[in-house]
């Protein structure tokens, strides 16, 4: 394990230098957005705009890979995210940011599929687990860093500097590797109306918590801003509830190894609401009663991607690299609409973001005991919790065929 962790570590280097710097830009560019003094609904317009990228860089990035290698589309990528983040830091014009914030969701999908393919492919079949479990706690320990640098006195563009001066260091270590490049990454290939007819609480668990998500990642600053906190108050805010997110995926995913994966979706959206009326009934009182309800909220929503796609797995025999695409995809599209309702919202209420999640995951739960009460499961296909992040698609495919078995 050591040895195989030994030969990986310029991947993970490149991979936790340049998320910090996207951790970094993740609560920069709304605190600097609400600076310049814009509504909300920009703002939320302008974290669609990214997750839209996203989405689009899913669908496009691997074709692009297969034409001319892993190691030049992650430099044109890094180039395109760098470009497009500095840009930001020097024009104050929606359209330019629109367009930017696109740009880098596409980059970013596209770069943390060339660094999963390549983590499988280097990896066999015997540790991949272990070194996914390494690689997600690395990737997400990286973004808290980077959320914590917004305290640093530089300014706004003095931070976006540094937030791009880190992103072109991730290239250093994978641009020196030796390592021979993966295989071409496989495009995305799923049928909507195939993985819902299979587990239709996957499907819709997934965009109903990509919303929630969604809304976070895209107007999180924004909200914390709104309640008083400070810039360095704003980045221990995001930083604790990713921690939430990271220390509560095992745990529970264990649990839902153990009983009815649908029993712990329902548990997580009903904690998920208490902890956001826990969020609007705490604020402005201490920042540690926020600091603490904000682990709860991220221990109890981030897992919802990684257990809808353990659940679709367990009732279908279609290939985990069609079903976790699809998966994806409505998580994705959650987290577009996400940002629109918070941001609509914000513009009466500062909660507005934990009102949102509230009723979202109430309906999530609901829907999940219907689904109980009048569908059963078999798990017949059954594989023990993976905690994964909702990246890319390539991802899921680790240890796993990419071709679809037929239909049963």
């Amino acid at each position: 394990m050591r040895i195989l962790l030994r030969s990986m570590l310029a991947l993970l280097s490149s991979a936790a230098i340049l998320l910090v710097g996207h951790g970094l830009q993740l609560t920069l560019v709304p605190l600097y957005a609400v600076s310049l003094a814009w509504a909300p609904a920009l703002i939320g317009y302008i974290g669609s705009s990214y997750f839209a990228g996203f989405v689009l860089g899913c669908l496009t990035v691997p074709r692009l890979v297969a034409r001319v290698g892993h190691i030049r589309v992650f430099t044109v990528l890094i180039a395109l995210t760098t470009a497009s983040m500095l840009m930001i830091g020097l024009v104050d014009n929606l359209a330019l940011w629109l367009v930017a914030r696109c740009l880098t969701g596409w980059a970013l999908a596209g770069i943390y599929m060339v660094i999963e393919s390549w983590l499988n492919e280097r990896t066999s079949a015997e540790h991949r687990g272990r070194i996914l479990s390494v690689y997600i706690i690395i990737t997400l320990l990286a973004i808290c860093v980077g959320q914590l640098l917004v305290g640093f006195e530089l300014g706004y563009q003095g931070l976006f500097m540094l937030a791009a001066a880190l992103l072109v260091l991730g290239i250093v270590p994978i641009g020196l590797t030796s390592s021979s490049e993966p295989k071409p990454i496989p495009a995305v290939r799923f049928s909507f109306r195939r993985i819902f007819a299979v587990s239709q609480v996957a499907m819709v668990g997934a965009f109903l918590g990509g919303l929630v998500t969604g809304g976070f990642w895209a107007l999180g600053p924004v909200v914390a801003n709104a309640n008083d906190l400070s810039a360095g108050q704003v980045g221990i805010f995001m930083a604790v509830t990713i921690l939430g997110g990271t220390a509560l995926q095992f745990p529970v995913g264990r649990l839902s190894d153990l009983i009815d994966r649908r029993y712990v979706i329902t548990g997580l959206a009903g904690f998920g609401v208490l902890a956001s009326i826990g969020a609007i009934l705490l604020n402005g009182i201490n920042p540690w009663f926020i600091y603490i309800t904000m682990f709860a909220f991220g221990g109890l929503t981030f897992p919802l991607y990684s257990l809808c796609l353990a659940h679709a797995n367990d009732n279908t025999d279609l290939s985990m690299m069609e079903v976790g695409s699809g998966v994806l995809m409505m998580n994705s599209f959650g987290s577009i609409l996400g940002p629109l309702l918070v941001s609509i919202l914000i513009g009466y209420t500062h909660h507005a973001l934990f009102i949102v999640s509230a009723i979202v995951l109430s309906l999530l739960a609901a829907w999940t005991l219907y689904r109980i009460k009048f569908h059963d499961v078999a798990r017949d296909h059954y594989e023990p919790f993976v905690a994964m992040r909702n990246t890319t698609q390539e991802i899921v495919e680790v240890g796993l065929e990419e071709e679809s078995k037929p239909l049963a």
